[in-house]
């Protein structure tokens, strides 16, 4: 049986051929060079259905050696890593899915700046609403351009409007999300418990139909106990709970010293039934990755946390752990109030879900209080 893999090197695209997939051993042999720009045209041209051997699910958010070197030091647009870095409010992500890699900058719940690598030169794309504040920020530019000018404007004139207050300056949940996304990220000590290697982590599937079978599922999975929660308790945990949407990316995917992979699910303190309803969305978070190969989630971590070490968005000197162990969830509640009814509501979701789907769901759940003062602690 043959079987293809698809490689990525420099933002050119080579072919691996697989020959006795299933067995103990397989051959392989690279059947086309790193030479093609897109993977869609190295198919065609070798007359390979991409639905018939497409590997279903996919995760590694590294970018390409070139965009990656353009924010390394000495890079081209290693100032713009610099500007994040001393604000407070911005935090940077990179990532990449299997049609395109990107270079973001956030302020608290919403992206700002989008940035694409051409062969050339560099698209910086918005949202509407920030295009009309900075329009001359956006567009095609050069790797050579220094836009912070632009940039700045931008960040005075949202910090000025208070439409946008909601996304941080409300210190609510896009205001903790950037604190704990740069305190364990590119703030962060080398001796720190745990580093964020992805932000918005979201699995991938090679085609729709894949997504519906594998993600679908256990979505459905979890809107039925949602459901069931509803019926239960409509007065005390809400009507129609399976309407309310049950996303698939998670807000963090952090890695600790001892090797763990850790889940994160946020929340901010004022939203009690976020809290208290945050086990199904957990348990659904903790299915998806579980189902993931061990070792292929372990290379993609590890490739991730190097490059963002090479970059600075993870210190550089945090060390890597040997190997990959476990899969911890984790849900962080920034500024709780104890006089809440959320901790004894998720206790009671906790235990009507175990009833549900056994003993051992979630039996090595972390939960963690976040405090500007105190940082973390056990909730």
């Amino acid at each position: 049986m043959l079987k293809y893999v698809c490689l990525n090197k420099d933002n050119k695209w080579g072919l691996l051929e697989l020959n006795g997939v299933g067995n103990v051993q397989c051959e392989w042999k690279l059947i086309a060079d790193f030479m093609y720009d897109e993977m869609d045209v190295m198919l065609k041209e070798r007359k390979i259905n991409k639905k018939n051997n497409s590997i279903d699910m996919y995760y590694n958010r590294t970018i390409s050696k070139d965009f990656s070197e353009l924010l390394e030091e000495n890079g081209q647009l290693r100032w713009l890593f610099d500007y994040v870095k001393n604000h407070d409010e911005l935090d940077f992500l990179i990532g990449k899915n299997n049609s395109k890699e990107w270079v973001s900058i956030y302020r608290g719940l919403t992206r700002i700046v989008s940035i694409k690598l051409n062969k050339t030169s560099i698209t910086i794309d918005g949202a509407d609403s920030y295009k009309v504040i900075s329009p001359k920020l956006y567009g095609e530019k050069s790797v050579i351009d220094n836009f912070q000018n632009d940039i700045e404007n931008l960040v005075t004139q949202i910090e000025k409007n208070r439409q946008f207050d909601r996304y941080y300056k409300n210190k609510k949940e896009g205001f903790y999300q950037n604190e704990l996304s740069k305190k364990f990220g590119m703030c962060g000590n080398p001796d720190t418990d745990f580093v964020i290697v992805d932000k918005e982590a979201v699995i991938g599937y090679s085609n729709q139909e894949q997504k519906d079978n594998l993600f679908g599922k256990i979505q459905q999975k979890y809107k039925q106990l949602q459901r069931e929660i509803s019926v239960l308790n409509p007065e005390r945990y809400g009507n129609d709970l399976d309407k309310k949407a049950i996303g698939n990316e998670l807000d963090f995917l952090g890695l600790d010293k001892e090797g763990n992979i850790l889940l994160i699910e946020y929340k901010h303190g004022t939203n009690t039934s976020g809290i208290y309803l945050s086990p199904l969305q957990i348990g659904m978070y903790n299915d998806i990755f579980t189902n993931f190969p061990k070792k292929d989630l372990e290379i993609a971590v590890f490739e991730m946390l190097e490059q963002k070490q090479k970059i600075g968005l993870i210190n550089p000197n945090w060390k890597k752990p040997n190997c990959i162990k476990d899969i911890i969830p984790v849900l962080i509640i920034s500024e709780y109030n104890y006089k809440s009814s959320a901790k004894t509501k998720f206790d009671e979701i906790l235990h009507i879900t175990r009833k549900q789907l056994g003993i051992n769901f979630l039996d090595n759940l972390q939960t963690f209080n976040f405090t500007m003062k105190n940082g973390l602690s056990n909730w």
